[in-house]
């Protein structure tokens, strides 16, 4: 996601002190926030809570054991998963046309930014081998 953490809605009033370098309103002036900023001890719950929001519209629940997997079932098959890792996603399926049609779905919410399959996830790389069907972690 393309600013995540902007993303989020905010549950309570927050005020700042207008900062250095913004033209002076005068002395003693707070802006109240409407949106999380980065540093905002809320930000990230903020930002999670919108996803999941989102996500589950679209018809994703997050799986028990963690917060971070997403799945979409159909006819009790697994269709989707979405692991999340701050604001980023790794989408696996059965078929192209369920993950391009996430990604749709997902832009109509969010400005995203599609990196195309999977190489790198929290400085793993990512092997694929089509042709016995393996997934390889180094």
């Amino acid at each position: 996601m393309v600013t995540a953490y902007l993303r989020g809605n905010l549950n309570e009033e927050i005020y700042i002190r207008v900062p250095d370098g913004v033209e002076k309103l005068g002395s003693g002036r707070f802006w109240l926030l409407k949106k999380a900023l980065y540093g905002l001890k809320q930000a990230e719950r903020q930002w999670k809570k919108r996803l999941h929001e989102v996500l589950s519209k679209l018809g994703f629940i997050r799986a028990f054991a963690d917060d971070c997997l997403y799945l979409k079932c159909e006819n009790r098959k697994i269709t989707l998963l979405v692991l999340v890792y701050v604001d980023d996603m790794a989408v696996a399926g059965p078929d192209g046309y369920r993950i391009i049609s996430f990604k749709n779905a997902l832009s109509e919410d969010f400005e995203i930014t599609d990196l195309g399959e999977l190489k790198f996830i929290l400085g793993i790389l990512v092997t694929r081998n089509r042709a016995n069907r393996l997934i390889l972690l180094n």
